[in-house]
């Protein structure tokens, strides 16, 4: 009793075509082979099975090869007595300095002719009415893409190259190259560029004051997380140029298998709002996702952190603690890529890169630091390492950070447990250029402790706990050692742990997932990072003297 709507193509697509079957959209759809348009048989037989008394609008992607096969089978379904249009959707701006007879190329814009047509036939309009209505949106709708990796076809070689840092701006969803290739820019630059093909007169001709509608595709291989950073700049990239965006899509609507890019189309609404009714019109098409409606980008400074925010105010300057730290970072530094190689076979990759963040940001906080106490000086270490590290590594550190200053707290003011066993229980005073032994050693044993309590390793798990315990033993039981002799056997202690961890089964973090071959002779990343630190704390601590 109402208008049917079929659509179709060549496998690949995937969701489309078949995904937006429904109520509200497609009464059925067909595919051929993978980017191979489905023969006019097989057409023929989507439309006699779908057809009633009111006819049926078939909505064909301007491709040479649909063009033809749902045309031969529009034509026999005329001869046979069926009320039939077609609609042909060639929305692709970016090859317009290509002159062509095929004309643009149908993309991820036939949806959104699906969805307002769909819907307008559920309402019990004609099939002219229908057809009317899908002419309209095609002369609506623009879309531009780009992808930096191609797609495989299955058993087949990539359906074209891409040199290293290189993007290809213009592709279709056949998996052929594009319009322009040029190197990788950042998102906003992207978005940029494919907004200017949707600008050009030629094609969409998108100007300020538009009121639009916008889909944001991922063609099959793109993360989630880069498509919501993609939506972002779009929805900003409207804002500044004074376009209204009253809905935006944003998921895998149209994919070119596993293609690692984007596409962007958008409608220009029309002014009697039908086409945004029809846009929120129910469909049980299971592949259509609810846009979000008069979207905008948010801000970060929109929601201002309600954690107070703790100042240390100004304090003396320690060198030695400063030197220590440069020394630090120092070495560190240089030690980031082996850092990530390391992690690379036994993790995530990203030891050193985390460790950088801290690195990066306590180059800019040096001068400000306040030294008045090593307690303070170490909270603002945690401070930091919270903030600027992220990941299993930060928050170890920051627990471990957290609790030697806590640890210090007690050691200053007389009341650590083992400040209360001495002879005296007066405070220590770890200001100046020094700081003893004793809280030395006390908050290396308290961090020691939360990172075990917290991150549930110890001792022969894999971990840096396998540098540290061997120094912390070191610093115990050689307390009345001269400071040449004791920052040699603390060394020492750091380069043997670091070789145990290549002979010990992970049994705690990420490497514990990693199969036992992958792990076999490879020293902990993590072990590795504290090592270096290590090494250089002993070095300045040789050379200057920071225990007092």
């Amino acid at each position: 009793s109402k208008v049917s709507l079929i659509c179709g193509g060549g496998s690949g697509y995937e969701p489309a075509h078949g995904g937006y079957v429904g109520v509200g959209m497609l009464s059925g759809a067909v595919a051929g082979g993978v980017f191979a348009s489905p023969s006019s048989s097989l057409v023929l037989e989507l439309i006699l099975e779908v057809t009633g008394e009111a006819g049926c609008l078939v909505i064909v992607k301007n491709y040479t090869g649909d063009c033809m096969n749902f045309g031969i089978a529009v034509e026999k379904a005329k001869k046979l007595g069926r009320k039939v249009q077609l609609v042909i959707c060639a929305d692709d701006t970016t090859l317009l300095d290509h002159d062509t007879l095929s004309g643009a190329r149908g993309l991820c814009g036939v949806l959104l002719v699906q969805k307002i047509a769909g819907a307008f036939a559920a309402q019990g309009n004609t099939l002219e009415a229908v057809t009317h209505m899908a002419r309209m949106v095609c002369q609506s709708v623009g879309t531009a893409g780009v992808a930096v990796s191609p797609c495989i076809p299955p058993g087949r070689e990539p359906s074209f190259t891409l040199p290293p840092a290189t993007m290809e701006f213009g592709i279709g969803i056949h998996g052929e190259p594009g319009a322009l290739r040029c190197v990788s820019v950042d998102c906003k630059s992207t978005v940029d560029k494919l907004f200017s093909y949707l600008c050009d007169a030629r094609g969409l001709g998108l100007r300020e004051g538009d009121d639009v509608a916008v889909m944001v595709n991922n063609l099959g291989g793109t993360a989630e997380l880069e498509m919501g950073v993609v939506a972002g700049e779009v929805l900003k990239w409207l804002e500044l140029n004074h376009v209204t965006c009253h809905m935006i899509y944003t998921g895998t609507f149209m994919t070119s298998l596993g293609m690692h890019g984007i596409s962007i189309t958008v409608i220009r609404l029309d002014k009697e709002g039908t086409f945004l009714e029809m846009l929120k019109y129910p469909t049980s098409a299971p592949s259509w996702k609810v846009g979000c409606e008069n979207p905008r980008a948010i801000q970060k400074s929109e929601y201002p952190s309600k954690i107070p925010k703790i100042t240390y105010g100004s304090g003396p300057t320690n060198k030695k603690y400063i030197e220590i730290l440069m020394a630090i970072i120092s070495d560190l530094s240089a030690k980031v890529d082996e850092l990530n190689e390391l992690d690379r076979k036994v993790g995530d990759g990203d030891c050193g890169t985390t460790l950088s963040g801290l690195i990066t940001h306590l180059k800019t906080q040096i001068p400000t630091l306040n030294c008045s106490s090593f307690s303070v000086f170490l909270t603002q270490l945690s401070d930091m390492a919270e903030n600027h590290m992220g990941g299993t590594s930060g928050a170890i550190y920051t627990i471990a950070l957290t609790a030697a200053a806590a640890r210090a707290g007690l050691c200053e003011t007389g009341r650590c447990e083992t400040c209360l066993r001495s002879e005296t229980s007066s405070p220590r005073s770890e200001t100046g250029d020094s700081v003893s032994l004793h809280t030395l050693t006390a908050c290396l044993d308290a961090a020691l402790i939360a990172i075990s309590r917290y991150g549930k390793a110890v001792e022969g798990d894999c971990t840096m706990l396998d540098v540290l315990y061997p120094v912390l033993r070191t610093l115990q039981v050689n307390a009345r050692a001269d400071m040449a002799t004791l920052t040699s056997l603390c060394t020492a202690a750091a380069d043997s742990g670091v070789t145990m961890t290549a002979t010990l089964q992970p049994r705690a973090g990420r490497a514990a997932y990693i199969r036992t071959q992958n792990t076999e002779q490879c020293e902990d990343p993590g072990a590795v990072a504290v090592a270096a630190w290590v090494k250089a704390v002993c070095r300045v601590m040789y050379q200057r003297g920071v225990l007092g």
